[in-house]
């Protein structure tokens, strides 16, 4: 039996612990993206929202790359907590959609997964092909957490029930997760609809829209929220985009209300086959588009790299990227493609790219030489 069957398999006994009938406890009327049952994308009609089961069986069964595993460059620790001391603004990729980051003394972690797999079990499913950039216990104290939607490889069991030791941390979730989280005795959650703004300190966050979906077993979707995230922190602007599809309404409305943004992260990968992932996952063309919709300065990619979920080969979203930026005589700021174990400095353009077990004079004779 295929391992992708088997996966099915265990999400269904999953599912099956579940009521089968949805019911949306935050339903208002009023909000476009809000059913009885759950939630909808205001942009989508329902035949192109939703797809059948044979849709997905056909999806996971579709040949895809095989990649040996990649040993990739571990993030220099010494270097990462020397840059927080220093009160240094910067951002690093963990792997996929993980992000961490650190503005204004605020370090920030972004979906975070750590797992081997992204499944409801460790023994079947999408296992990883490049290790995070750092070990989940070696990682500095957490101030805060963004959840983009609850999909296994955005919202890790493992990952979080490691994160929640330190009680201190806040998470932010968009609609209907904050259940799940307290289940595991987690209090320090912020739930949040599209729109809701909240602030702490010098800390402000507003929950806004993206096009995707949320599905945790074979017989739930749409019924939590998804979203992307704004976070402001002092005057530096950061967006995360979450896991999202394209439609040029949303994002120019994000754009307008609330950007330009010093630093965007936007997925760049999993976007093939087109016919089963073009609502729900850009591809490079349509990632350039939104980091021009929402007016970024500089945007880095991410859900990529990591795990094998679709069927592009592997090194596509980044070379489309670059080629699309080379050809693009409208294209304004930077597009980083980031590397394991680098250190990209938001702090001045001298220091973007900054190496594990490298030094500023070492990265600046390397600048002159390059």
């Amino acid at each position: 039996m295929k391992l992708s069957i088997v996966l099915l398999i265990v999400i269904g006994v999953v599912g099956l612990m579940s009521k089968l009938k949805n019911h949306n406890p935050y339903f208002d009327p009023d909000k476009v993206h809000h059913t009885k049952t759950g939630f909808k994308n205001p942009y989508l009609n329902s035949e192109s929202q939703n797809k059948s089961f044979s849709d997905l069986i056909k999806m996971m069964n579709t040949k895809r790359p095989t990649p040996k595993y990649k040993v990739i460059e571990k993030l220099n620790l010494d270097k990462l907590l020397q840059s927080i001391n220093r009160n240094q603004n910067f951002i690093t990729w963990v792997g996929h959609s993980t992000m961490l980051l650190h503005i204004d003394g605020k370090t920030i972690l972004t979906d975070p997964i750590f797992s081997d797999r992204c499944s409801p079990v460790q023994f079947a499913g999408p296992k990883r092909y490049a290790s995070p950039s750092i070990n989940i216990k070696l990682l500095p104290k957490i101030d805060l957490v963004v959840i983009s939607h609850n999909h296994y490889d955005h919202l890790d069991k493992n990952s979080v029930k490691i994160l929640s030791k330190d009680t201190s941390t806040v998470w932010y979730v968009p609609l209907g997760l904050k259940y799940w989280f307290e289940e595991f005795g987690i209090k320090n959650v912020n739930e949040l609809d599209w729109f809701d703004e909240h602030s702490d300190g010098n800390v402000d966050i507003v929950c806004l829209p993206s096009q995707h979906w949320s599905k945790r077993s074979l017989f739930k979707s749409f019924d939590t929220l998804w979203s992307s995230w704004f976070i402001k922190i002092g005057n530096y602007k950061f967006w995360f985009a979450g896991d999202t599809g394209y439609n040029e309404i949303q994002f120019k409305q994000i754009g307008d209300r609330y950007g330009p943004f010093d630093l965007a992260a936007i997925p760049i990968g999993a976007y093939e086959p087109r016919w089963f992932m073009k609502n729900f996952h850009v591809n490079p063309e349509e990632s350039i588009f939104i980091h021009k919709d929402i007016k970024s300065k500089k945007s880095i990619g991410m859900h990529f790299g990591t795990f094998i979920l679709t069927t592009e080969p592997i090194l596509e979203p980044a070379q489309k990227i670059k080629d699309n930026i080379s050809s693009d005589e409208n294209f304004n700021g930077e597009f980083i493609i980031p590397e394991f174990g680098v250190i990209y400095s938001l702090d001045s353009v001298s220091y973007t790219h900054l190496r594990a077990h490298e030094t500023e004079a070492d990265l600046v004779c390397r600048l002159l030489l390059e």
